[in-house]
């Protein structure tokens, strides 16, 4: 799927999740499990950032997303969220506090890039 890739940045390895622009539920949720597929392969802790300028989450997305946070939490390093604000940026707050990760919202992509390889 070419919504989901690996990128570099600074010499880092960051994989990149595209959700923007997409408002269909059910292409969504085939999104998030390619980019579970994607990082399960490698089988290593990974940073990553996703876009979801433009798109539309619904709560049997976020189901599958605290589903599968429950159960590969331990690979996340940290991630990185464009496009997040309103509803989905309550949501990801939600998301955060339950898990305890280190996930932040960024209005400038390059700004994300540099958070993912800083060592904080």
């Amino acid at each position: 799927m070419e919504r989901i890739k690996k990128i570099s940045h600074k010499g880092k390895e960051i994989v990149y999740v595209d959700y923007s622009n997409v408002k269909n539920e059910d292409e969504m949720i085939a999104i998030h499990k390619a980019h579970l597929d994607f990082v399960y392969r490698d089988n290593k802790k990974y940073v990553y950032i996703a876009d979801y300028t433009g798109s539309y989450t619904t709560p049997t997305y976020m189901k599958e997303v605290y589903k599968s946070l429950q159960n590969n939490k331990n690979l996340i390093i940290k991630g990185a969220f464009l496009g997040v604000s309103g509803a989905k940026g309550i949501i990801l707050s939600s998301v955060i506090s339950v898990f305890n990760l280190k996930f932040k919202t960024f209005n400038d992509k390059n700004l994300a890039l540099d958070y993912l390889v800083s060592e904080s």
